[in-house]
């Protein structure tokens, strides 16, 4: 509307002049705006966690264009008509303007003067990208700083409670020291409830921390775990820093407490705990790696009851009978309840320590007979300490072992690709085992997996857009290639862009000799 305003026999009528412009720009505006609905088709398609995630994003993005395309075609020639009016200069009486056609015109005559020219240093721009591309790695969801750090290191199972409270408060008195931390608190263990089942062995301190304008100059978050991880070197400990709220969706989506893990599945314990224990040794030779932990699937210690069937059965005794008479003695058996006021407590009685802790000591523990007789507990049975499986874990009906890994970096499909390389020229896999990849790396291959099919799709539909808007095939073909030219502005480090402004720049001298040999 502006540009017909500034014409001299632009005819008086601000309504006539509205409309016409609206007709001539409302199609091309409709549309531009239905290329940007249609670029967040792929988001649509994202399902699980990354659909939860950026939904709301696509739908508010989604819902903002619809209004903005029904508002362009709707009101808008309206409100031109009311508030277009007055004198309207020429558009090269505005300096901006002519400043900006100054830098414009001489780049512009550049190009086509020499097309060859123009047309190679583009293709070696477009060709520079290839380096930054192939070193460019791809993580599922950037971890986002949350203002607390999360430390969840791993020991071996069979650790007693001393020893866990011992190690838990050394860790936080090694996190405490540094100056960027305000507080920390640990925790070791788990609730008396099933939402929890955290062995006594896996460690949570919250670490909270002070406010970025107190730490030293140019240190990023990055870097304070980086020195949290060199401060805490325990033996026996495996680091695994995170974020509060991130490490307890992964827990929850993803089953595992690190965003990148390793499923070993088979038909035996001690055949995962093997695989598990050789791909730890194996992956922390791969560079980016900043812990590996194998779950010790076979770690834990039992109290094994055999009993003799036809002793137990010559005294009248049941195989119940004695495993519910160590079950007492060991773990204790709930006697009765005192009531005070509004709280409960059970009385527990069991064995005392000197007795639970040694196996003679409770194999002479005697057992009452039915007829009233008593008669020692090694005459009914045999007692003895035997290794086993801390947890059992399935996944799909089958035991599962899992190993834990954080990285330095967020290149996870870097990692994965060199750790797959090596996993085939030095890993033997029995008959019967199986390695799966788990955690975001799971996510971010499902997500490349769908957009896969829905970005071709994508850009099929915008080309029917844009074949709407201009009705020619060759105009929309020219639009599409100059797409791939886009990611230059995004690759491009300063030196490439060098590339382009070193020739402006020597252009433009020359056009100033050349005036100045002239005059």
């Amino acid at each position: 509307m502006h540009k017909h305003l500034e014409r001299p026999d632009w005819g008086g009528n601000y309504w006539q002049v509205a409309r016409q412009s609206a007709q001539e720009v409302g199609p091309a505006l409709f549309f531009s705006l239905m290329v940007i609905t249609v670029s967040f088709l792929p988001v649509f398609a994202l399902t699980g966690q990354e659909g939860k995630l950026f939904a709301p994003l696509a739908y508010t993005k989604t819902y903002a264009m619809a209004a903005s395309a029904l508002l362009g075609i709707t009101l808008l020639p309206i409100l031109m008509g009311y508030f277009i009016r007055g004198r309207i200069f020429e558009e090269n009486r505005n300096p901006l303007n002519r400043g900006l056609q100054a830098c414009y015109r001489p780049m512009l005559g550049a190009a086509l003067d020499r097309p060859l020219l123009t047309s190679s240093i583009a293709i070696l721009l477009l060709l520079s990208i290839a380096f930054p591309l192939s070193r460019m790695g791809s993580e599922f969801m950037p971890p986002l700083y949350e203002g607390d750090l999360l430390y969840m290191p791993t020991t071996l199972p069979g650790l007693s409670v001393d020893e866990a409270v011992n190690l838990l408060q050394v860790t936080d008195r090694l996190i405490r020291r540094l100056p960027e931390v305000d507080q920390v608190f640990g925790k070791a263990g788990r609730a008396d409830t099933a939402t929890d089942p955290a062995p006594l062995s896996m460690f949570e301190t919250t670490i909270t921390l002070k406010p970025q304008s107190e730490w030293p100059a140019g240190e990023h978050v990055e870097d304070l775990i980086a020195k949290l991880d060199r401060e805490v070197k325990l033996p026996g400990l495996s680091n695994a820093w995170g974020y509060p709220t991130r490490t307890r969706i992964d827990m929850v989506s993803t089953g595992i407490r690190t965003p990148l893990g390793i499923r070993v599945t088979g038909p035996d314990s001690r055949g995962i705990a093997d695989l598990t224990e050789r791909l730890e040794v194996l992956l922390k030779s791969v560079k980016g790696v900043r812990s590996v932990f194998a779950e010790r699937v076979a770690g834990g210690h039992y109290l094994d009851i055999q009993v003799n069937r036809q002793q137990a059965a010559r005294y009248g005794v049941t195989v119940a009978d004695l495993t519910d008479f160590v079950q007492g003695a060991v773990g204790g058996a709930d006697v009765d309840t005192v009531i005070s006021g509004r709280e409960r407590f059970p009385i527990n009685l069991r064995y005392p320590r000197d007795l639970r802790h040694s196996l003679e000591a409770l194999s002479d523990s005697r057992i009452t007979l039915p007829q009233g007789q008593q008669v020692p507990l090694r005459m009914l049975a045999r007692l003895k300490l035997m290794d086993g499986p801390a947890e059992i874990r399935s996944e799909n009906a089958r035991l599962a072992g899992y190993v834990y890994i954080t990285l330095k970096g967020n290149d996870m499909s870097r990692f994965v690709r060199e750790a797959n390389q090596l996993m085939v020229q030095s890993l033997h896999m029995p008959p019967g085992y199986a390695i799966k990849w788990v955690g975001q790396y799971e996510n971010l291959q499902h997500a490349k997996q769908r957009l896969a099919l829905i970005l071709p799709l994508t850009l099929g539909l915008i080309a029917l857009l844009l074949y709407q808007i201009f009705g020619c095939w060759p105009k929309v073909v020219l639009v599409i290639l100059c797409l791939p030219f886009s990611l230059v502005g995004g690759m491009t480090t300063a030196p490439l862009l060098s590339l382009l402004v070193i020739p402006t720049l020597y252009y433009w001298w020359q056009q100033l000799t050349f005036k100045g040999e002239n005059s």
